[in-house]
């Protein structure tokens, strides 16, 4: 038999009245001053225990009964026929097996979310918004960019101006993404080159003095303009806020998400693009080197010069894979 001490309340005061509950012939019967009552089994809900706080009966009509008897309230909410989700989340995490295992589950799920769900709704997002979103990502992040890692170009005005005609005439004969071809310096990045959100593609000064041709800058303009296509800035800056919002789904911190969005352009310059993105940009960037008659070999230089030269903040620390990436740009090319 199961009898225990509890307070009752009536659910209409705050008044707690003492009374001795006992499970007898399928009914939990209360008794106390002014109190005497039987509740049928099924209508009854334990919730389940909450650290070191008194349990919780729940009855008909809003009432209670609050006991510090854990071991009679246990063996109650065995015998209730109650479906409370908290009641089988108590059941699996008082088994150490059960919580284990729902432990290991749960960093699959995440770490499968974060490595192809996010990716994969990120990209079809990406597509389905419109194009002020990336501009509007784009302008924040090369604002920053210009505040604390970038200054004017150093580079003659004549120079800028050869390099950014021979692009526009390579896009007058082929089709090139919307964009907008900026020169900057910077000690930070070195010799780089970088596709913000929106279509502005920059170029360091250190990166055109590297270059031994000018087809060597184009080349590297074509592999970002391929980043442009695809609207890779854009994707990543999507899964970042998708990495954000599982972070949330976990912990429960919704500024997490607020503290994101705000850091997004930092996120963009920090961040590498995945491999996949690299692919889609070099498939890009060879097939335009090859309609603009320019040899592949060109790009396989200048990213051969890079990894010699490699900093912090090189253009090869967000480009993985180098050496097995410049294999199809050895070949002779094919002018289209």
């Amino acid at each position: 038999m199961i009898r225990f001490a509890a307070d009752y309340f009536d659910g209409e005061t705050s008044r707690a009245h003492a009374v001795e509950a006992t499970l007898d012939a399928g009914e939990l019967r209360i008794r106390g001053e002014a109190v005497d009552l039987a509740v049928p089994l099924d209508r009854i809900e334990v919730a389940p225990p909450a650290g070191h706080a008194r349990n919780v009966v729940h009855l008909p009509g809003a009432r209670e009964l609050h006991s510090a008897d854990a071991a009679a309230l246990l063996e109650l909410s065995r015998l209730c026929a109650s479906a409370r989700p908290e009641r089988w989340a108590h059941l699996l995490e008082s088994r150490l097996g059960f919580a284990l295992a729902a432990l290991v589950v749960s960093v699959l799920i995440v770490t499968a979310g974060l490595r192809w769900g996010v990716p994969a709704v990120a990209q079809l997002a990406a597509h389905a918004l419109p194009a002020w979103v990336d501009q509007r990502i784009g302008d924040e992040a090369l604002a920053l960019m210009d505040q604390f890692s970038l200054s004017p170009s150093t580079l003659p005005a004549a120079r800028r101006e050869t390099l950014e005609q021979k692009l526009a005439d390579q896009c007058r004969r082929q089709a090139c993404p919307p964009y907008r071809l900026l020169f900057r310096d910077s000690r930070l990045f070195g010799a780089n080159a970088m596709a913000l959100p929106g279509g502005t593609v920059v170029v360091t000064d250190a990166l055109v003095g590297l270059a031994r041709h000018d087809e060597e800058v184009l080349a590297v303009v074509a592999h970002e303009l391929g980043h442009v296509r695809h609207r890779h800035g854009l994707r990543l800056a999507l899964q970042s806020l998708g990495a954000g919002a599982i972070l949330v789904a976990v912990t429960g911190d919704i500024g997490s998400i607020s503290d994101l969005a705000a850091g997004l352009p930092s996120l963009l310059l920090q961040s590498g693009y995945s491999r996949d993105m690299e692919r889609e940009a070099d498939a890009y960037a060879l097939a335009w080197l090859n309609t603009a008659c320019i040899p592949p070999a060109r790009f396989a230089a200048i990213l051969e010069r890079l990894d010699d030269d490699a900093s912090e903040t090189g253009l090869l620390d967000s480009h993985p894979g180098t050496r097995a990436r410049i294999g199809p740009f050895r070949g002779p090319g094919r002018c289209t």
